[in-house]
């Protein structure tokens, strides 16, 4: 690895940088949603909850692109591409122009597949009826007083999910807090409790 480094120019190393965190944290990621501990935007970059994602404050099933998984797929594909065309003799400035369309090509792929996978599941295949009841935790905030939505993640009808809610709550239900499920809105969004009026996220 350091052999690898220090045959690096300047230019490269900046790929590196981008493209080594970038990845780690794609795959770290992917292992927290497989054990069902991360969503969508499992990944809690700012100790405060990820921002609010564009979209989804009305519920609809629209293209949301800068999530935080779209964000590293577009880092990780755009570094990796940009080492591997500036390795192969690619001018510096047309390897910044060709890494950032390979990244910006795997934004839209991940920012389609997460809209079919929402499609999907308000397709009938997944009952969002049959969620009342169950615990669920919030990967993007959840405003209270039903003033926005936010999403949860859930397991439902033996599926790994994510779904829009929202709350009546009188606080702000942040990222990683387990809420219990109550109802379904009519405009087709879980509405949700937290399990712990202080924040916490045992579920009990």
């Amino acid at each position: 690895m350091i052999t690898w480094w220090n045959s690096l120019d300047t230019f490269a190393r900046v790929y590196a940088c981008i493209a080594v965190p970038s990845t780690l944290i794609l795959i770290v990621q992917t292992i927290l949603l497989f054990f069902g501990l991360g969503g969508e935007d499992g990944v809690d970059l700012d100790g405060d909850g990820v921002p609010d994602t564009p979209g989804t404050e009305n519920g609809g099933d629209g293209l949301s692109l800068f999530t935080v998984r779209g964000v590293m797929g577009f880092l990780t594909v755009g570094g990796w591409s940009g080492l591997a065309l500036y390795a192969s003799g690619v001018s510096p400035a047309l390897t910044v122009l060709f890494s950032f369309l390979c990244g910006t090509a795997a934004l839209l792929a991940i920012g389609f597949m997460m809209r079919a996978a929402m499609k999907l599941q308000s397709s009938g295949n997944i009952q969002l009826g049959t969620a009342i009841g169950k615990v669920g935790r919030v990967y993007i905030p959840v405003p209270p007083h039903t003033a926005g939505s936010g999403k949860i993640t859930l397991t439902l009808q033996e599926h790994f999910i994510e779904a829009d809610a929202v709350t009546t709550a009188t606080r702000r239900l942040t990222t990683g807090e387990a809420v219990r499920i109550v109802s379904v809105s009519e405009a087709g969004m879980l509405v949700v409790e937290p399990l712990s009026e202080d924040g916490g996220a045992d579920e009990t």
